[in-house]
């Protein structure tokens, strides 16, 4: 057992409790206690909706790339990649690498293409984020919110230009080139040992992986049918988000405006990509309930509706990927193709 996995999620718990207390744990009670059912069960309704649309979202880049994939095995995948981003800490890389082995080791497809549908995933993703970036930014000055307003810009600045890095590093060789090697040394310095017989591995990403990624991405990004239905997912994707926060609040019996939920969506999303803490346990509770606050809702029902938010998009998830992860080790190994396979298998079996 991971005990410091354990610790973080108990520490979040210890915040939980503590917001709940500080809210006025009687008055979370009775809100709870007159909260309409009906309204939570949609919201777990339209959650569910909104992970179809992600789920049709990358199989319609899959395709683009050739890539036949079963919705419901994308499904799956998805859910195994949320679990694994849920107890990591970070800028949920773990989990979009996980989720390109599951569905690889699914399929029987190369992960060059694969890794690359993920990129082009989690990229297109931004037109929509940065739509409501702005939508929040100008809602927050119009209400004369300073301290509010500079925060979100200053996530905005943060948010655009980790994308704008992490996007520049994958689509040029001489970058990514500097870039792999740098991490090497870096890892060479922590531990010299395991870095040396690591160094093939390296090598092979640098000459094989990354080149083969760039060629599927920079196909996949030609492709504008595919890039443009992928677009329109991706609001979909959003605007069920924001539905999914209407209809929890809806069901404690405080409605609240959507441009209000996506302010905070967009300050949770960039506290979520830097928290230390696996998935943000804890830290984003008391980050959505404080925005929330700051956006005049009344405490006790700011932290009723984070809380009741979380538990369907964080811990529900979690349990139910667990479940999922628990069901691979049962099951036939299903070979990938060389050369990535040793790559991959290497890493895998280093990282779990």
């Amino acid at each position: 057992m991971d005990w410091k996995r354990v610790a973080f999620f108990g520490g979040a718990l210890v915040v939980i409790g503590a917001l709940i207390n500080w809210a006025g744990a009687q008055g979370v009670v009775e809100i709870l206690r007159n909260s309409r059912l009906e309204y939570l069960l949609l919201a777990v309704v339209v959650y569910l909706l909104t992970l179809l649309a992600w789920a049709l979202r990358w199989k319609v880049l899959l395709k683009g790339l050739g890539i036949e994939a079963p919705l419901w095995t994308v499904f799956k995948a998805i859910f195994v990649g949320m679990f694994f981003n849920n107890i990591s800490p970070g800028a949920k890389g773990l989990g979009e690498f996980i989720r390109v082995y599951y569905l690889a080791r699914e399929t029987g497809e190369p992960y060059g293409p694969m890794t690359a549908s993920v990129m082009m995933d989690r990229i297109l993703d931004l037109i929509p984020i940065a739509v409501m970036m702005i939508t929040a930014t100008v809602h927050v000055h119009r209400l004369g919110e300073t301290a509010l307003t500079w925060l979100i810009l200053f996530l905005d600045a943060v948010m655009f230009g980790f994308a704008a890095l992490v996007i520049g590093l994958l689509m040029s060789e001489k970058r990514s080139h500097g870039a792999i090697w740098w991490i090497f040394r870096l890892y060479e310095r922590v531990s010299r040992g395991r870095a040396e017989r690591r160094r093939g591995t390296f090598e092979e990403i640098d000459r094989v992986t990354i080149p083969r990624f760039q060629t599927d991405f920079r196909l996949l990004a030609r492709s504008k049918l595919h890039t443009l239905v992928a677009v329109l997912l991706s609001f979909v994707y959003w605007g069920l988000t924001i539905a999914r926060y209407h209809l929890i609040f809806m069901a404690i019996n405080y409605p609240i405006e959507p441009v209000d939920i996506t302010v905070v969506l967009v300050v949770s999303m960039v506290v979520g990509m830097f928290a230390i803490v696996p998935g943000g346990a804890g830290i984003i509770e008391a980050v959505n309930s404080a925005v929330f606050i700051a956006l005049g809702i009344d405490p006790e029902f700011a932290v009723t509706g984070t809380i009741l938010e979380r538990l369907i998009s964080y811990w529900g998830p979690t349990v139910v990927g667990s479940f999922v992860v628990a069901g691979l080790g049962g099951r036939d190994e299903v070979t990938p193709p060389a050369p990535e396979r040793g790559v991959l298998e290497e890493e895998m079996g280093e990282g779990l």
